[in-house]
């Protein structure tokens, strides 16, 4: 009898953890795309860049290093080596969407993979921007690969930033170009 009880609790147990982390994961989710994509924007190296410093333009891609002149050092092990937003653009004139952006790229001199993410910023009352971001890592390649990261955006009362950002976990550099911004309406759910 205390073994069914056990069982059963733990049982309860379980299955609210798994309600609760599926809770958690629904702002992340992303739903499917109705349509196919349409490109709203392509970058190029003619294109300015919000992060300065660190970065190149060799060819017709960007090169990014980890480091640059003014960040060094980590000061805060919770936060990446470096951040850089390579770009910004408003938000899409749309109730709902789903985002993609395509580029080739390649990690160079690197221990870890680098992060390029597609992240949705909004402003804070405390200033700056809460971004929600989905990203995708480019490993250490000696060739330019293909690769795709989606976000999920909602209209909400504060504009938001639509970003693509690189982050280095280690030191190294990563090579990117042919960048493109795409939306699609959301599938409806039935």
């Amino acid at each position: 009898m205390f073994d069914e009880l056990f069982n059963n609790l733990t049982n309860f147990i379980l299955s609210k953890a798994k309600e609760t982390l599926n809770e958690l994961e629904k702002p992340l989710a992303i739903p499917e795309p109705a349509e196919p994509f349409i490109l709203i924007r392509r970058f190029t190296p003619a294109d300015s860049i919000v992060t300065k410093g660190g970065i190149a333009i060799v060819g017709e891609s960007w090169q990014i290093e980890a480091y640059d002149n003014t960040q060094r050092f980590l000061t805060n092990s919770t936060d990446p080596l470096r951040k850089v937003i390579l770009f910004e653009i408003a938000e899409p004139d749309v109730q709902e969407c789903v985002l993609a952006c395509h580029f080739n790229a390649k990690a160079l001199n690197t221990e870890q993979s680098i992060a390029v993410s597609l992240g949705v910023g909004r402003p804070r009352e405390s200033g700056g921007l809460r971004t929600t971001s989905w990203g995708r890592g480019v490993s250490p390649e000696e060739n330019f690969q293909p690769y795709k990261v989606r976000a999920y955006f909602k209209k909400e009362a504060d504009a938001a930033k639509i970003q693509i950002i690189v982050q280095f976990e280690s030191s190294g550099i990563l090579q990117i170009r042919d960048i493109e911004l795409l939306q699609a309406p959301v599938k409806s759910q039935l």
